[in-house]
């Protein structure tokens, strides 16, 4: 395969911080011109510290305009946040976590916020369950799903409902170790197509460390699982057609760790690299839109002066790289 995606630019977006990473990308669905993207991160002093906060960046893609936003809730850190849209509403879900100052008991929420404009956001609404982390959310069908993890219990759980409300546990044990002998899944991604049939990649940290392609069909409680002979950290994908799909995360090539993407089938499970992204060390966690012949990528890295930040990737190259997976 002729690798077709171009870098067009890389560009720092991150605003003033010690550690900003975990990002997310979205067109934004409030503009009718799409010509504006929104982009969320985490803010903090370190990649563990407890003073997490949410940055929302809208950057006008004409003429690189930015303006920010911050989302916060004292003493709780914000963690990983990511998009949705309902169809109406935009929301923000996040991992929240809070330490007691004086027992250090740790309590874990979701927390949601959502925007009917893009440029302010509702007061937070917690929903989840303690301890399980409800990694990123895909509407479908009037309904929001999504796979929480929990390390200890070393399984993967499919919920289903709305985040401004409350999910509902619709299948247990998606992926197990007890059922599956698949050591910890966690991170993951579910895309729908038009016949309602679900696509999930999910990353794994024990065994093989290599991700897992599941489908499956309503109501999503069977799950065929497929080994992509891959480590792929933080995943996120698109549909490019109906058995192919663009694949971005953390990549690890025996030596380093970097932020790549991929070309996955789902029909031979093959998982091809196409790009490196300039990243190194701390990095990855990407967030993707396709815009025509262009596609947008958020991700954070710390290659330059070893100071984590977050950068918007612009590549071209996605029509031809449409027509040559339509050829085969």
């Amino acid at each position: 395969m002729n690798i077709n995606l171009k870098i067009n630019a890389v560009e720092r977006i991150s605003s003033e911080g010690e550690h900003c990473a975990f990002t997310d990308l979205i067109e934004n669905p409030f503009d009718n011109s799409r010509k504006s993207l929104l982009c969320c991160y985490r803010r903090a002093l370190n990649h563990i510290s407890p003073d997490g906060v949410v940055i929302v960046c809208k950057e006008n893609i004409d003429s690189g305009a930015k303006t920010y936003q911050r989302l916060a809730l004292p003493s709780w850190d914000l963690r990983d946040p990511k998009f949705c849209f309902d169809g109406r509403k935009l929301i923000i879900t996040a991992y929240a976590k809070h330490k007691d100052a004086n027992t250090g008991a740790v309590t874990t929420k979701m927390v949601s916020y959502f925007s009917t404009t893009g440029d302010s956001w509702s007061t937070p609404h917690f929903f989840g369950h303690s301890g399980w982390w409800l990694w990123r959310i895909t509407w479908n069908k009037d309904k929001a799903y999504g796979f929480a993890y929990n390390r200890k219990s070393q399984r993967i759980d499919l919920y289903v409902g709305n985040p401004r409300k409350q999910l509902y546990l619709q299948k247990k044990g998606a992926i197990s170790f007890e059922k599956h002998s698949f050591g910890y899944p966690n991170e993951s991604h579910i895309l729908f197509d038009d016949t309602d049939k679900a696509t999930a990649i999910v990353r794994r940290d024990a065994d093989s460390f290599s991700a897992k392609l599941g489908v499956s069909s309503p109501p999503y409680t069977n799950w065929k699982w497929h080994d992509l002979k891959q480590y792929v950290g933080g995943p996120v994908m698109l549909s490019l057609t109906e058995n192919t799909y663009v694949v971005a995360g953390r990549n690890w090539d025996g030596k380093s760790l970097t932020t790549a993407i991929w070309l996955l089938s789902s029909t031979d499970y093959s998982l091809k690299l196409l790009m490196t992204l300039p990243s190194k060390g701390d990095n990855s966690y990407p967030g993707l839109v396709w815009q025509d012949d262009t596609l947008y990528v958020s991700y954070y890295s710390d290659h330059i002066d070893n100071k984590t930040r977050v950068y918007l990737a612009t590549l071209s190259g996605m029509n031809s790289l449409l027509n040559e997976v339509k050829q085969g």
